[in-house]
């Protein structure tokens, strides 16, 4: 019987059992690479949602800086019904017009407090002497006066506009455009969420001496009492030395 050519000789058990493996071999990798178990997981956490409100950077309130009142589709000074009476000098009682109004402001329990008795256009100072009803903060200043001063210097209350002023202006908003001149604490408000650290780890190990990297996970440190503590000159037994 003639030899049959080297490439079309039977391969020996071995060699068949190996055709069969690596394919088998590569279709399981192939398989489970699908299903994907080693999959990257990133150290950085999912992004925190922040509400709108907590970066609007809108005014907290819209009041109007003028003496106006619009009733009916007109526009009215508060002169133009204020000049027809004159109100008493005292204000304690209930108010027979204004009952939206709701004064909790402290001691300030009259309305001539900050309102011009005589000129309802107009705001008033201690003196008696008129402030333009769009300078609230000068009434302001006349019971928070390190307020105001915070206030002028950029350390209280809100700028809108440009730190570059190359670029465009800066505005001061005034006090009444936060606070309810009528009611001036803020009401509870949630906090917006805290920003999301990378892998900042334990840090509360109590080592102050070295620079905190952020990017370097510190492991939990546990201080355990030395069984025995040495105690330090001049010191006895029973004082507790903490090194």
């Amino acid at each position: 019987m003639p030899e049959l050519p080297i490439h079309a000789q039977p391969l020996p058990s071995h060699g068949r059992t190996r055709a069969f493996a690596v394919p088998l071999v590569l279709f399981v990798l192939a398989l489970a690479l699908w299903q994907g178990p080693w999959q990257f997981h990133s150290p950085v956490p999912e992004a925190t949602v922040v509400p709108a409100w907590a970066i609007d950077p809108t005014p907290v309130r819209r009041p109007k800086l003028r003496p106006q009142i619009q009733l009916a589709g007109f526009s009215y000074t508060c002169s133009d019904c204020h000049r027809f009476f004159s109100s008493p000098p005292e204000t304690i009682r209930s108010l027979t017009q204004h009952r939206n109004v709701e004064l909790k402001h402290g001691i300030n329990t009259r309305c001539f407090n900050c309102h011009h008795l005589t000129n309802r256009d107009a705001l008033v100072d201690d003196w008696g002497r008129e402030i333009p009803y769009d300078q609230p903060q000068l009434v302001c200043a006349k019971c928070h006066g390190p307020v105001y001063r915070d206030w002028l210097h950029g350390s209280h209350g809100r700028t809108n506009g440009y730190w570059d002023l190359t670029r465009g202006p800066q505005e001061r908003r005034k006090c009444i455009e936060c606070h309810d001149p009528h009611v001036p604490p803020f009401p509870p408000m949630p906090p917006a969420p805290p920003p999301s650290t990378l892998r900042m780890g334990e840090q509360g190990d109590g080592h102050h001496d070295d620079a905190v990297n952020p990017l370097r996970l510190r492991p939990s440190v546990t201080h355990e009492p030395a069984e025995n503590p040495t105690v330090p000159d001049g010191g006895t037994e029973a004082e507790e030395y903490v090194p």
